[in-house]
Formats: structure tokens, C-alpha cells, sequence
């Protein structure tokens, strides 16, 4: 019988002992250099927006030599913490590097939050979030390339049925990407809204304005209310004009500002009506370009009951459609019908290019004697329109040489949008406010922030009666320690065997 070469087993043990530990030191590398995040939850909360993805690649921000620094200033008992840990996270690691991020907890690390108090000159009673785009080693703090994101203006709060003030949803991404964006790109671009032709309030929070001013800010854009009436032209640094259901028409006078203002390179014009109101003025500049919003309401019949509420399906004009071709919504509120000339030869000639953006599902039509009370409405071929693919609610048009490349660029835009309520804070839907932030980006030459933007992190409430809770509380109490104890008693039982 061979004698057995101790030596022999023990160099392989230690050989064996030191590739493991190789392999073991080379899977850890790899691991933390070359490695994929997938994000399982149900509607991908804690992966970047398409709209959030595209502002980190903006020369701004990729070409960057210094990296912008986050600080989070959150304490970890926060309910919010671990959201904002991750999305900020989510933001670094998208970055390739252009973003770097400091976690600090003020009550773990007291010393540290004093200084960091004191460096921006801050008073840090509420959980925040700093950036910082200054250069390294900057001393004074420059409020241009610093923004401050306090946990209020993350969390949106709503009045429940018992008049109580609760979080409905958190909006860490938007407000960062918003941040990132402003801080950038610098001063707001203004956006002028005719505030003499329409009866909105700016001061109302409920306000279709307020609401249309939040989204746009959001976008690093100002709506700022001027009255045509008072005006000799359009201001020289207008990135666009916005009329918000105009009810009052245009003077003569005013009509040949907005001409004028029209035919200005890069000239810009976002309409959105409320059917309830029709100016003749207003309503013949946009037929002149191929717009026509018609005297309707788009209705249709659904089990025997007049069904006012319209579906509609964006269009594959990926110019501004980006992310929502072929997706549906639903307007609330009056909506009328658009008649869009798309590729009328008079029209193509002038160098004019109306073409649809949304239309309403085929089951509704243009009802013109939406008047009558208490009626249940059916359509006349002679009187109503109906199209085949779906009546228009959204148009844009194009003025100018879009074949060549410098023309495109100099090109006049307009997007007109045949319902207003939708901007009521208690009616906007997701895909809606997509909409008008894409429109707006295309409108004044950013297609390259064209997409789906960030969803607010949603909280859900599981509601369970009596007999459902009891089983749980038996379950986490009894039944899952008693199946341990019982497969504990197995092994030990067979082992002993």
C-alpha cells in the first residue's frame, strides 16, 4: 500500500486555499466595477426617467470637468430617507461620474452638519438636499450654482375627507432633475401668457395658470403674464407666447402684434382653449394656418348614456409624442372638436405644416347641438362630423423650410389643445402634463428633454377587515415559528438516526 504524501495533500490544500481566495478577491472587484441594477418593483419606481436620463446627458452636465456634488441632509429615521438615498444613488451611478453624493445625518453627526450649516450659511431645522455646481475650493456660496430641495417641496400633501393634511405622493426625481436642470442652464427662459384674453387668476392655487406656471418651472421656464393690450410688440427675449382659455377676442391692433410676433424666427405659440368660448380673432389666425377649432362637443353613447368624458390616443409624431404614441387619456370638461388641413396643397406652398398630435377615440363625434338639455344625443351625418381614425382634441403646425436643416432650425411652431379643464390640479393626469412639457420643448427648440418624465413615488394603503388581520397575527405568531420548530425537530431527529 503507497504511504500517504502528507506533503503532497497539504501543498494542494494550500494551493486550493489561495486560487479560492483569488477567485474570491477577483468576483469582488468585478462585482463592485461591472455590475447591472434591475428595478423589479411593479411600476419601475427607482429607475430614471427617460425625461431624467436625457438632462444627465446634456452637454452641460456630460462634458463637465468638475463633478457636481449632492449633500443630503436627511436624518435616517426620516419616513422619506430611504427613498431619497436611493434615488440619489439612482442619479450617481446614471451620471458616469458627473455627480458625486455626501449622505449626512444631523443628529448622528451633529459636528459635521454645523460645519456644513455654516458653509452655506444655512439653518438646517428640516431634512434637505444641497447641490453644488461651483468649482472645488470655491469659499463664498453662489446662489446661481447652489439649489436647496427641503423636504417640503418634495412631498405633496392632501386634504383628506376628514380635512387632514397627509403626504399623497413624493416627487424626489422631478424636483432633482428640475434642480440639475435649472442650475445648468442658468436663468429661466420666460414664457409670456396673455393674461387680458383669459379670466384665469395667477394668485389661485386651483388655478389652470398655477398650474400650467408649476409644470413650466419645472422645465426651467417662467410663464409670466403680460397684457397685450398694453404692449406695442412681443418682449425681444420671449422663448414663446401662451394663451390659457382666451375668452376675450383680439383687438385689431393686437392681432397684428401677434402677426408680427408669428413671423419672427424661432417664433413660438402654445393655445389652449376652452370650447366654452369662441373668439372670431383667434379663431381665424389658427384657420389660417390650417386649425380650425369647430363649434361641437365631442360626445358618445355608451349604454344608453351620453358619455362627455373623451378618450384620445397620442399620435407617432415622435417630435413631440415621445414615449406616449399610441398611449391613451381621458379629457374631463367640455372638448371640441379640431378640423387640421394635414398635407393641403395651398397650405404645403406657404411653407405651412398643420398635423395632428392626439385624437379622440372613433367612438365620439363632433355633436353640434350639444345645447340641448336632457337629449339623449345621436349623430347626423348632415349636421355632426366623425372621422374614421378619430377626431383631433391636439394639433401642432410648422411655418417655414422644414427640408432644409438651418430652415428647420429658424422654423415658427404652434401647438393648439381644444380643452383647458385638464390643468385643474384635481384633474391632471400624468400622460396629460407629459404632453404639454414635451410641447413646450419642442416648441422653443428643445427636442433633445422630449420624453417621458419622472412618476412621483406613490404610497398605496392595504385595507383589511377583521377576520383578515387575525389570520396574520396567527400566522406570523404561531403558524411560521410552529414550521420551524417542526423542520428543526426533522433534522435533529435524522441526524440522531
Amino acid at each position: 500500500m503507497k504511504p500517504i504524501s502528507r506533503l503532497g495533500i497539504g501543498s494542494l490544500s494550500f494551493i486550493q486555499l489561495v486560487l479560492a481566495f483569488v477567485i474570491f478577491l477577483s468576483a469582488a472587484y468585478l462585482s463592485a466595477h461591472y455590475f447591472k441594477v434591475w428595478d423589479l418593483s411593479k411600476d419601475q419606481d427607482y429607475s430614471l426617467s427617460d425625461l431624467s436620463q436625457k438632462i444627465l446627458a446634456k452637454k452641460t452636465i456630460s462634458e463637465r470637468k468638475d463633478p457636481i456634488r449632492l449633500t443630503v441632509v436627511f436624518r435616517k429615521n426620516s419616513p422619506f430617507y430611504q427613498r431619497v438615498r436611493r434615488s440619489v444613488q439612482e442619479f450617481v451611478r446614471e451620471s458616469d461620474g458627473k455627480l458625486v453624493a455626501q449622505f449626512l445625518d444631523p443628529v448622528r453627526e451633529p459636528d459635521a452638519a454645523s460645519a456644513f450649516a455654516s458653509t452655506y450659511n444655512l439653518t438646517l431645522n428640516r431634512d434637505l438636499i444641497l447641490i453644488d455646481a461651483r468649482a472645488p475650493g470655491a469659499s463664498a456660496p453662489d446662489p446661481n450654482l447652489t439649489r436647496s430641495l427641503w423636504v417640503d417641496d418634495l412631498v405633496i400633501y392632501r386634504t383628506d375627507q376628514n380635512n387632514q393634511r397627509r403626504p399623497a405622493g413624493f416627487q424626489i426625481e422631478d424636483r432633482l432633475a428640475t434642480a440639475l436642470l435649472s442650475i445648468t442652464e442658468g436663468a429661466p427662459r420666460k414664457l409670456y401668457f396673455l393674461a387680458d384674453k383669459s379670466p384665469v387668476e395667477s394668485g389661485s392655487t386651483e388655478s389652470p395658470w398655477t398650474m400650467l406656471a408649476d409644470t413650466l418651472l419645472r422645465q426651467n421656464l417662467v410663464l409670466e403674464p403680460i397684457n397685450l393690450s398694453d404692449l406695442q410688440e412681443i418682449p425681444a427675449d420671449a422663448e414663446g407666447v401662451v394663451l390659457v382659455a382666451p375668452s376675450y377676442d383680439l383687438e385689431d391692433r393686437e392681432l397684428a402684434i401677434l402677426d408680427d410676433y408669428w413671423i419672427r424666427p424661432q417664433a413660438a405659440i402654445l393655445a389652449i382653449l376652452d370650447p366654452k368660448h369662441r373668439p372670431a380673432k383667434l379663431r381665424a389666425f389658427l384657420r389660417r394656418h390650417g386649425i380650425t377649432p369647430n363649434n361641437d362637443r365631442l360626445t358618445s353613447v355608451q349604454n344608453g348614456r351620453s358619455v362627455g368624458q373623451v378618450s384620445a390616443i397620442f399620435t407617432d409624431f415622435g417630435e413631440v409624442n415621445e414615449g406616449l404614441a399610441g398611449q391613451s387619456t381621458t379629457f374631463e370638461g367640455p372638448t371640441c372638436s379640431l378640423s387640421v388641413r394635414e398635407n393641403a396643397e395651398d397650405l404645403n406652398t406657404q411653407n405651412i405644416f398643420p398635423l395632428n398630435l392626439l385624437e379622440a377615440s372613433p367612438s365620439f363625434w363632433g355633436e353640434t347641438r350639444y345645447q340641448e338639455v336632457g337629449v339623449l344625443p345621436k349623430f347626423d351625418s348632415a349636421e355632426d362630423l366623425q372621422r374614421e381614425q378619430g377626431l383631433p382634441v391636439a394639433a401642432a403646425v410648422i411655418v417655414g423650410d422644414a427640408t432644409s436643416d438651418e430652415a428647420a432650425e429658424a422654423a415658427s411652431r404652434m401647438v393648439v389643445i381644444a380643452n383647458s379643464h385638464f390643468l385643474h390640479p384635481e384633474r391632471a393626469r400624468e400622460e396629460q402634463i407629459d404632453f404639454v412639457k414635451n410641447s413646450v420643448n419642442w416648441l422653443i427648440g428643445r427636442e433633445e428633454l422630449v420624453g417621458v418624465g419622472p412618476r412621483g413615488l406613490r404610497t398605496y394603503k392595504l385595507n383589511l377587515i377583521g377576520p383578515e388581520i387575525t389570520f396574520l397575527n396567527r400566522l406570523i405568531l404561531f403558524f411560521l415559528p410552529g414550521t420551524l420548530l417542526v423542520l428543526g425537530g426533522l433534522v435533529w431527529s435524522n441526524r440522531r438516526a
